[in-house]
């Protein structure tokens, strides 16, 4: 055949690859060798799961020579490998075409007719392979299961015969051949061929003793056919020939069982279970309870039940029956017979008592309530169901109680007051119906119920305090007092604390309530009641103090603050409100201060003390700085802040302290923690723009003034810089004026120190020199106080010595006072000039928006002399005539560090002291000046 020559190429080529040089093999290998060679690479990467590059493989060598059998066989592989069965079978089928006798192929077609249920042309293929290998045991296996396939029972039952007699000794084929003929048994046995099925299974037996499934099968049929005595007999055959096999030890039990032979099955169990596994106890349990059924059934109890079901009217047995199930607690079989009984013997109220008894112990409420209910009704003058009618209508009540059914609780509890017979049950319920009234909130039916209840116990304080309750959350205070007062007058002395309290509570209420509407009038009369009371109590009399804060009553919040003092002396809380009392008056609050402090040292961790002291001190602070005593309110303020570090509005009374002490750095740090609405932040913005100016200490300015006559065209200037260092000690300032004219050019040098000597007190002095146009000296000295916090005098001297000769000497006496955005300003000048007295009143007033660098002013001065600022820029010698000026100004913060101011003022004054048609002249100035904080 082909298949064993391709074998013996094989291994003659591998004889030959061991004996050849490795070379001279390559040289001379042979068509044969290659072809086993290339058989064998694809084989091995089918066994390596390369599919798809083994099948290409063996597609090239197809292409090669397409008569290739063993090329069509390894394709015909991959397509059985895919289970793509229809291109398996052409490529095998081809393949065996040109090697008929290719075992390998053979076998795989019998796959592929099988997969695809082609059984036949399987078993074909099959048969060719026996006739090769007629011995082969796993092709018979195969030829029969196919026969199954094909539903022909008869030839595989006949091969399977035939092989267990070619085979004696294959334990698997005869297990095989029991198997089918306990099948065929058991399929004459469904069949109804009972005759047929027991004695097949007695000729399996004979066959084939030792295999247990046709004992159990011939068993089966002795008992479907009622021969339970050969079926026992066989059983016992089965039991001796398979000990170990317990399906026929249940075989006999399920036989003696049937028989009703307890005895022999529980012996038979006995002796099993000993030195066995618990299962035989079990079961004998089971059969010793089957068996003790059995015998109760002899029982007086059991016969009369036999009776009943024939007779169920028999009073006599349903009396037994019934009252046995009741001692049994078997209640629900003992409602059947009552059932039973009653539809025979016909009704009696001793049977629906019964019932009504059965459904209680059965803890059936529904049944029990509705039964009752239908009892009640058809029996009224039996005082038992009357009791258990009203104690299902009391739970009821409660239930619904409970499940915020109030409605319905009402209903049952006035069902109950209406069919009460004793005081208890009365009692209970209309408590009852007075709790369902409050909680479904129909208050006004509640204190009806309770007026009801007074009538009965009319000296009960308890009824009163409910009544008062009530009243209160009708918001009917007048009531609810005079409740309670009436309350008060009926307790006991021992009880009178608690119930004071209770009234305590009821006020604290009625007071919350009237507070938060704001009815402070009608608080402040509720809380004289509860003093009436209760003259001492310590809530009542906050709540005063309180009260008559809201309403501004400061001198009533005074005396009953004194007065809650004397009686709690001891009280922190009396001592903060008389201090808060005491802080109204503005005269007082550094005593309250002092006051506060000292206990606040003793009580460091007091917060409602710190707080106290914290709004204290936020108003005296305030109060201090408005009077510009700016050190003793810093002073204070770092006293307070120690115990609540963070408070913002203290902070920012710090900043403004240390504004008012020109400590603009600070000021700038610590008013940043105000926090402005919205309509202020700009104005805030700017204020605090201003502080971080001034917190520069450098300021570079530069002027210029443009001055004409009106009769003349030519315009005078004069312009300056100036350089100013801000100290600690002191401001000092260096400043140059430039002045060019026709006559030629004039410059002024100037020096200036401003000295604070206490937060009221200051001086300023200054020193000028020029070489034209300007004084030829200059000295002048100012001191300044604040005697009031919104006044400001000034008292100066100075003296001027001219280039003409002549000495003016001048003193200046001026007043400043600040109107919240405002500053208005005066100030007389008296000179000495060639012993002629000169004045000149000079008035100032400014509008300040956000902060002193932004500002609109109007300025203007009369007197017989020029004002001193037109003497010093020597633009005229108008002395000795009538002198006038007007103007006006704007200053601005550009930034944060540029500041720049206009001014432009009129001058009108007489040529001389004669008059003329043309006696006065018109001088007309504008001053520009720009600083810049560095």
């Amino acid at each position: 055949m082909r298949y064993k020559h391709t074998c013996a190429l094989l291994f003659g080529a591998l004889i030959f690859a061991i004996s050849v040089p490795e070379k001279l093999v390559a040289q001379n290998t042979t068509p044969a060798e290659e072809h086993i060679k290339t058989v064998l690479s694809i084989n091995k990467l089918y066994q390596n799961n390369k599919w798809d590059e083994g099948k290409a493989k063996a597609q090239q060598q197809l292409e090669k020579n397409p008569n290739d059998s063993d090329m069509r066989m390894l394709i015909g592989k991959y397509y059985l490998h895919r289970r793509d069965y229809n291109k398996a079978r052409y490529e095998l089928v081809k393949s065996l075409a040109d090697a008929p006798n290719n075992v390998e192929t053979k076998q795989m077609l019998i796959t592929v007719e099988t997969q695809t249920k082609r059984y036949s042309s399987a078993i074909c293929y099959i048969n060719e392979l026996l006739e090769a290998n007629p011995y082969g045991k796993d092709l018979w296996r195969r030829k029969i299961e196919l026969y199954r396939g094909l539903d022909n029972q008869v030839e595989a039952d006949r091969l399977l015969k035939r092989m267990a007699q070619i085979y004696p000794e294959d334990e698997q084929i005869q297990k095989d051949l029991a198997y089918a003929a306990t099948q065929q048994a058991q399929s004459l046995y469904k069949q109804g061929k009972l005759d047929a099925s027991i004695e097949l299974s007695k000729a399996s037996i004979e066959e084939q003793p030792k295999h247990p499934d046709s004992y159990l099968s011939l068993i089966d049929s002795y008992i479907k056919a009622g021969d339970y005595g050969n079926a026992l007999t066989v059983t016992e055959r089965g039991i001796n020939t398979f000990p170990a096999n317990s399906a026929f030890a249940q075989k006999k039990i399920a036989i003696l069982e049937h028989q009703q032979r307890y005895p022999e099955i529980l012996k038979y169990l006995d002796e099993q279970s000993k030195g066995r596994n618990s299962a035989w106890k079990s079961q004998y349990n089971y059969i010793l309870l089957d068996a003790a059924r059995q015998a109760r059934n002899n029982e007086p109890t059991t016969l009369y039940g036999k009776i009943l079901q024939t007779s169920p009217g028999n009073k006599e047995a349903y009396s037994i029956v019934f009252n046995d199930l009741i001692a049994k607690q078997q209640y629900e079989e003992a409602l059947q017979i009552l059932l039973r009984h009653r539809r025979s013997a016909g009704n009696r109220k001793e049977l629906e008592l019964q019932e009504l008894m059965l459904y209680k112990r059965m803890d059936n409420q529904g049944k029990v309530n509705t039964l009752t209910e239908t009892l009640a009704a058809k029996y009224p003058n039996d005082s038992d169901l009357r009791e258990s009618m009203l104690a299902i209508q009391l739970q009821r009540a409660k239930n619904d109680m409970q499940d915020g059914q109030y409605s319905g609780a009402i209903a049952h509890w006035k069902e109950i007051l209406k069919n009460s017979s004793d005081k208890e049950s009365y009692r209970v319920a209309r408590q009852g119906l007075y709790n369902a009234y409050v909680s479904d909130n129909r208050l006004a039916q509640a204190i009806s119920t309770l007026d009801e209840m007074l009538l009965d116990d009319p000296n009960n304080p308890d009824l009163e305090v409910k009544k008062a309750d009530l009243y209160a959350k009708l918001g009917n205070n007048e009531q609810a007092v005079a409740s309670y007062q009436k309350a008060l007058k009926n307790v006991p002395s021992e009880d009178r604390d608690r119930y004071v309290s209770g009234f305590g509570e009821l006020m604290t209420v009625i007071i919350k309530n009237q507070n938060d509407n704001y009815e402070l009038d009608e608080a402040k009369e509720s809380l004289k009641s509860w003093l009436e009371i209760d003259p001492k109590n310590k809530l009542a009399l906050l709540y005063l103090i309180n009260n008559h804060y809201q309403r501004k009553d400061y001198m009533a919040m005074l005396d009953i603050a004194k007065e809650a003092q004397s009686y709690h002396p001891n009280d922190i809380n009396f001592q903060m409100k008389l201090a808060e009392a005491l802080g109204q008056d503005p005269a007082q609050r550094a005593d309250v201060w002092k006051l506060l402090h000292q206990n606040l040292q003793q009580r460091p961790y007091h917060l409602p003390l710190q707080n106290t002291f914290v709004g204290i001190t936020e108003t005296y602070a305030q109060d201090l700085i408005d009077n510009k005593e700016h050190s003793l309110a810093l002073e204070h303020l770092d006293t307070t802040l120690h115990y609540d570090p963070k408070n913002k509005e203290l902070l920012y009374l710090k900043g403004l302290a240390y504004e008012g002490l020109k400590q603009y750095d600070s000021a700038y740090v610590y008013q940043q923690f105000y926090e402005p609405s919205p309509l202020e932040v700009n104005d805030f913005k700017q204020h605090l723009t201003y502080l971080s100016q001034r917190s520069y200490q450098n300021v570079f300015g530069i002027s210029h003034l443009r001055a004409r006559f009106g009769e003349d065209y030519t315009v005078t200037s004069i312009s300056s810089a100036e350089y100013t260092r801000i100290g600690k000690k002191g401001i000092y300032a260096a400043r140059v004026n430039y002045a060019g004219r026709e006559q030629g050019k004039g410059i002024q040098g100037q020096v200036e120190w401003t000295k604070p000597w206490t937060e009221k007190f200051s001086t300023k002095f200054d020193v000028g020199l020029s070489n034209n146009f300007f004084a030829k000296t200059m000295v002048n000295a100012a001191a300044f106080y604040q005697w009031k916090p919104t006044w400001e005098g000034e008292l100066g001297i100075g003296h001027r010595y001219f280039f003409s000769g002549d000495h003016l000497y001048n003193l200046n006496i001026g007043a400043t006072k600040e109107l919240e955005d405002f500053r208005l300003s005066a100030k007389l000048s008296n000179f000495a000039l060639n012993s002629n007295y000169l004045y000149s009143v000079f008035f100032r007033g400014q509008y300040f928006m956000n902060n002193p660098k932004n500002y609109l002013m109007v300025l203007s001065s009369v007197g017989n002399s020029p004002d001193v600022d037109l003497i010093d820029y020597q633009l005229t010698n108008s002395f000795n005539v009538f002198n006038t000026m007007v103007g006006a100004g704007i200053g601005r913060s550009l930034t944060r560090n540029v500041h720049a101011s206009i001014i432009g003022s009129w001058y009108n004054f007489r040529r001389d002291t004669e008059v003329s048609e043309n006696a006065f002249r018109n001088l007309y100035n504008a001053y520009f000046q720009v600083n810049v904080s560095f």
